[in-house]
């Protein structure tokens, strides 16, 4: 008999595992991870109770690795309900604007994906990316994933969620594919959840509470949190529960030269670089061709934008001049502080903060299918 309750997950392209920790929240078991970056590996190992894959999906014998560690984790393959994951996104994001191929070579991740899927024959799987997916090459992309899950069996939702109408604390934007062999599934509305917090959650609540850094950035491996929960936003009193020793992790970020923080003075909160006088922008030869979001200030009362590659956009954060440290990131991406990251430099940890789906929102979704398939 086919079971149309899902529980156990593989997570594919799972980099430092947003959408597990969201389906973990939601009562999923996470029975294994894979990824080519080992420092994502290292986060998710640390954060997951399994033990993940460090490889590339386009090996062949990727599936057969993906089975042994399933094996190795206490399942078989056959147990597999829900394979979610991904693609990485670079080849057709609003970054890559020249990108409107199906030439590009990271536009051939999707299709492994479902490679992948086909041979591991999940009752679910679950595909996510940018909202633009939906629209290039004609919307070539769109199609050609619809009818690769339609030959597979699967019924299918799609459609584009915005994360802070789902408890986050930022305005993301991410396309979510949903199939499903044995029901009609259905993306989560807003209008399901109920939060201890008012939404949508500014910055400021989010964020305030963690202890001052320096001007121009640094901080500390470890640190102590200074306000108490009764003097903290009910969000922020959340993403503190679990943390182990009242100790802060990831509260550090990159140490700017002099020349750099002495531009934050003159950003406004929800300004650019454009506030920042010419003579401080001397490396920037051609105005006209800097993108706005390069040295946005957050506005403090209001939704992060879109948390990216925080160092390389150059957020600033809204009161203090400086970028946002990691863990000020990881808030506005929805984990909670027993969430560390791993990895051997600032990039490294940026990076994968950035890239993640934020936990809340891959709760809602975990959440809703649980629902969908009761």
């Amino acid at each position: 008999m086919t079971r149309t309750e899902l529980e156990n997950v593989v997570d594919i392209f799972c980099g430092a595992g947003g959408l597990s920790e969201g389906f973990s929240e939601a009562g999923y078991n996470i029975v294994t991870g894979i990824d080519n970056n080992k420092h994502s590996i290292d986060t998710f190992r640390r954060n997951h109770s399994c033990e993940p894959i460090l490889g590339d999906i386009k090996e062949e014998k990727i599936v057969s690795d993906i089975q042994k560690s399933i094996n190795k984790n206490g399942f078989s393959l056959n147990e597999i309900d829900l394979v979610m994951g991904g693609p990485p996104c670079r080849g057709f994001s609003m970054a890559n604007v020249n990108s409107d191929s199906t030439e590009h070579p990271l536009n051939d991740l999707p299709t492994r994906f479902l490679e992948i899927v086909e041979e591991i024959d999940p009752d679910a799987v679950l595909i996510e990316n940018v909202p633009r997916l939906l629209t290039i090459a004609d919307g070539k992309f769109k199609q050609s994933i619809e009818d690769r899950l339609e030959s597979l069996g699967y019924n299918i939702a799609y459609g584009v969620l915005k994360a802070e109408k789902f408890g986050v604390p930022q305005k993301r934007r991410r396309v979510f594919f949903l199939g499903h062999k044995y029901i009609e599934p259905e993306l989560p509305t807003p209008d399901e959840f109920s939060y201890d917090f008012e939404l949508p959650v500014s910055v400021s609540r989010a964020i305030s509470d963690l202890p001052k850094l320096p001007t121009g950035g640094g901080g500390e491996i470890e640190m102590e949190y200074i306000a108490n929960e009764s003097e903290i936003s009910d969000y922020a009193a959340e993403m503190r529960i679990g943390e182990e020793d009242g100790l802060l992790m990831n509260h550090r970020t990159t140490k700017n030269q002099e020349k750099t923080y002495m531009r934050f003075k003159h950003i406004p909160q929800g300004g650019n670089w454009r506030d920042i006088p010419e003579n401080l922008m001397g490396n920037y030869s051609n105005r006209q061709r800097t993108h706005d979001h390069i040295y946005q200030r957050l506005v403090e009362e209001e939704p992060s934008k879109t948390v990216a590659n925080f160092r390389k956009q150059m957020i600033v954060h809204p009161t203090q001049d400086r970028l946002l440290s990691v863990r000020e990131a990881a808030r506005l991406q929805a984990f909670p502080d027993n969430y560390h990251f791993k990895g051997e430099s600032f990039n490294a940890r940026q990076q994968m903060v950035g890239d993640a789906v934020p936990a809340k929102l891959a709760y809602a979704i975990g959440k809703k299918l649980l629902k969908t398939t009761s």
